[in-house]
Order: structure tokens, then sequence, then C-alpha cells
């Protein structure tokens, strides 16, 4: 392939896997490749990775893409990096890792999120927007200052996913403001570190790294990366972004009232606003965008609840199981279904709450109970964007990718339970296609990084909400949201035992 104009090279090191591309300033796709990634569990709850394990993979998927768009990379002009959030990764005063990192999915630290709440929740709500949680950044440095002292000692920086492959570029230990945004020291106001909530925490001051927006040029591609990797001594390397706000900015949510619909195994919303939005329930980060915040949840069980249903009723296809909701009329005969099989994130963030049919009779049958899975997943996206409006945020239009997607009914229910249109998108590259972009706008290839990916993201299908189906679901959820409250304690009694 013989290729004139520059190249734009956007990385995404998820959980799972490293993905990575390479685009045209616009957005246009050439190569791609992933590489998976291993998972560490020493102990049940404890989940770490090892960071050399995410540069490896990524050193791989540069050569990959590179091989397989038979060119130099010489035509890269930039780099742009995102990440899994929240992961502690502490490195000593060579740049080595101290020990795996500690990622979002670890659960070690509730009893150090119990003591932040009770010495700071006010102020960490009212700065940073959230509260203390397991899967965050700082509960898990104070675990290891109670834990494991000598690595603390020991560590001269402390970075997320992002942040650590960036340093392996650069040499430059930076957060860029998205995923800084996630840790509870940050204020979302000034968009850097809160002194206040650090000296709260007790957290050492230097494992805080300097915060850099999105967009900026961090470094350039040392000669030891480049060794490593075959990129280019001196190539610009951008701080990059969190993984879901890059991959919302690649679904073309660019404007405040647009929201994310990140649809699988589990599933996420999160709607983008022109300011911070504080609540306990919800989770609240940067945007990749300037001046743009990201508020929402995330739904444990979405496509999942629904594999689970086909186990228990013992089918192989979902078209099928899509055509006996069909039979069933909007409500599933008054059947309600909480899908609550591991706990739940947001907006009830409660691990004890478990899977509820309500309604069941005589009369229900496998389209009900197929139905009424369906719309109880629905019913959980509505539940996170009722809550984000109670606090000023506003959503006019939902952009949906995931399998999920794929069933037309899924779809029309969504639309009409959340009373917004939900916006199909025909593919998405995700998180990588936004890091290029960003990349392309931080070396003034295009002007604007959120109309470059407005334009790329194709639509494949609107649907709008129906208003009498729409009715129907309305007095079905003010009976959805009635159930939890009256099941939560007699959830955690059945957990204790």
């Amino acid at each position: 392939m013989f290729i004139m104009t520059p190249l734009l090279l956007g990385i995404d090191v998820g959980t799972s896997n490293v993905k990575a591309l390479l685009t045209t300033p616009e957005g246009a796709i050439i190569a791609q490749a992933s590489e998976p990634l291993p998972l560490l569990t020493p102990r049940p709850g404890w989940v770490e990775q090892d960071p050399t394990a995410w540069w490896r993979a990524t050193c791989a998927v540069i050569q990959r893409v590179v091989q397989q768009a038979n060119l130099s990379a010489d035509h890269i002009a930039g780099v742009g990096i995102s990440g899994q959030g929240c992961a502690a990764t502490l490195l000593d005063q060579h740049g080595d890792p101290i020990r795996p990192a500690i990622i979002w999915m670890d659960a070690r630290s509730g009893a150090e999120c119990e003591a932040m709440h009770a010495r700071a929740g006010n102020a960490i709500l009212a700065i940073n927007g959230k509260q203390p949680a397991p899967y965050n950044f700082d509960p898990k440095l104070i675990w290891m200052m109670q834990h494991e002292p000598e690595h603390i000692e020991r560590a001269c920086h402390c970075l997320t996913t992002t942040g650590y492959i960036n340093f392996r570029l650069t040499g430059e230990p930076v957060l860029n403001v998205s995923d800084a945004s996630i840790p509870f020291a940050f204020d979302q106001a000034s968009c850097d570190w809160s002194e206040t909530l650090i000296e709260a925490f007790g957290i050492p001051r230097h494992l805080y790294p300097r915060v850099a927006r999105c967009q900026d040029i961090i470094g350039q591609v040392t000669p030891a990366a480049a060794a490593a990797t075959g990129l280019r001594v001196g190539t610009p390397v951008i701080a990059g972004g969190e993984d879901t706000s890059a991959a919302g900015m690649s679904v073309g949510v660019v404007r405040p009232g647009q929201a994310m619909l990140s649809l699988g195994t589990g599933g996420s919303i999160y709607i983008a606003q022109s300011s911070p939005i504080a609540h306990p329930q919800l989770l609240t980060f940067a945007h990749v965008l300037q001046h743009q915040w990201f508020v929402g949840g995330t739904i444990v069980a979405f496509g999942a609840s629904l594999a689970w249903c086909r186990d228990l009723l013992g089918h192989t296809d979902y078209n099928a199981m899509t055509a006996l909701a069909s039979e069933c009329q909007a409500g599933a005969h008054g059947l309600l279904f909480l899908p609550y099989l591991s706990g739940e994130l947001q907006p009830i963030n409660d691990g004890n709450a478990r899977g509820v049919f309500f309604g069941l009779s005589l009369t229900t049958h496998q389209p009900q109970l197929i139905r009424a899975v369906m719309e109880g997943v629905a019913f959980s996206m509505a539940h996170n964007i009722l809550v984000a409006t109670e606090v000023g945020a506003t959503s006019t239009e939902l952009r949906a990718v995931g399998g999920p997607t794929k069933s037309p009914l899924w779809c029309q229910i969504i639309a009409d339970i959340c009373r917004q249109p939900l916006v199909v998108l025909a593919n998405s590259a995700g998180a990588p296609l936004g890091d290029a972009l960003l990349a392309s706008a931080a070396l003034g290839l295009i002007p604007d990084a959120g109309e470059a990916a407005a334009k790329v993201a194709e639509v494949a299908h609107i649907y709008q909400p129906d208003p009498a189906t729409a009715e129907v679901y309305d007095r079905l959820f003010m009976v959805y949201r009635q159930l939890y409250p009256q099941l939560k304690h007699s959830f955690a009694a059945v957990a204790q035992m």
C-alpha cells in the first residue's frame, strides 16, 4: 500500500486485550490488531495484571498494524493511548514496576473505603463527585500503605494503565485529565488534584503525577521505546484518555446531552454534560473533550441476564428467544425482573443484591420470562438516567454499540422505556479510534476531534420511542423502583447466610 498522507496510531489497553489501529487524519481505518492480556487472581476478590504484559502486548500490536499496512513507521505522525482506568501501578526510581498493578476489578479495599467515607465522605462527594468504592485508585494505595508499606516507600511514581504505557513510550510520568478525574483525590471543578483530599487520605503527594489535557503532546518516542515498538524516534505522543471516554467520542458522543450505551455482557450508560455533576449513586469523570464530563453508571449483567435466561430455559438461539418475547405485549403481563444476578453497580451500588422475578403466576410462560428479562435491564438503564436527571443532567439521545443492538425488539424496548431515541451505530472501532482522532487534532491535522468523530460514526438505525408503549412502561417503572428498597435488607440477610 502506497500512502502519502500521515497516519495516526491509536491504542487501547483494556482489561482483556490491547487493541491498536492506524487511521488517516480523518479517521478512516487502515489496519487494526489486538493481543490478549492475562489476569492474575492471587486470592478471591483480588485481581491484578503485570504492567510489563501491557507493554509487551502494546509492542506486538504496534508491529502488527505497521506490517498489515505494509508501510514504514515513518508514516506515523503521532500516537494516542487510552486504557482501563484506576489500575494502581507503582514504579521504582528506575521506572520498573514494584508489584503487579491492582486493577479496577479488585475488591480488597472495602475497609479502606469505609474509613475514607467516615473521614472525608462529604468532601469527596463535593469535590470529586463520587463516593468511595474499591474499584478506585486511592483505596488501593491506602491498602498498600497498610499491608505493603515497603512497596509504597520504594515507589517514585504511581500511574494508571494509560500513564504507564505513555511512560514507557516517552519517559514522562503523566496522567491525562480523563484518567485522573476518576480517582477520588481529583477536583472536578479545577481539573487537577485536590490537595485537601490528598492530605485527608494521607497518601504521599508524589504518587499523584502531573495532569495533562487529553490532546496535549506529553513527549516523544524515546530510542529505547523505538527499539521495542518499531516506531520512529521522536514520534509525538499525546496524553490520551480513559477508555470509556475515548470510546464515547468514537461513537459520536461529542455534545452535552448525548449518551453512550455500551452493551455487552455488562452494560454502561454515560451522559455527556457541560459541567461536573455530583451524585453519591453515580460516577462522574472528565470526557476526553475539553469542558465536558460524563455522568452515569454500569450495569453488571446486561447481556449476561439474557444469557442466563437462555441457559435456564434450554435455548441455543437468541433469535428464537426474541421471537418468543415478541409474542408478549409490552410489560410481560405484569412480570418484572430485577437484573441483579451478580450484585449491582450503579445506581444501587449493592454487592448483596440478587436477581428477582416479581409477578409470577400460573399464566407465566417462556415469552413473559424472556421479555421481562429484556425489559428489566432496560429499566436498570432508565434508573441510571432518572438518578442523573435528579441532579440536573440532561439526556436527549442514546447512542448504542454492542451485541444486544442486533435485536430490533430489544432496541425498541430500550427506546420506549428510556423515552429517548436510540441511535444504533453500524460499527465502532471503539477507544483506539478516539485516541487516533485526538492525536490528529493535537498535531493540527484536523480542526476538531469531536467533529471528526461525529462524521465517522455511521448510523445504522434510529429507534424512536412509541408514546403509547412508553406510558405502559412508565407505570411499571414506578413499581420496579419500589422493589429494591423493599428488598435491600432481605438481600443483606440472605448474603450473611
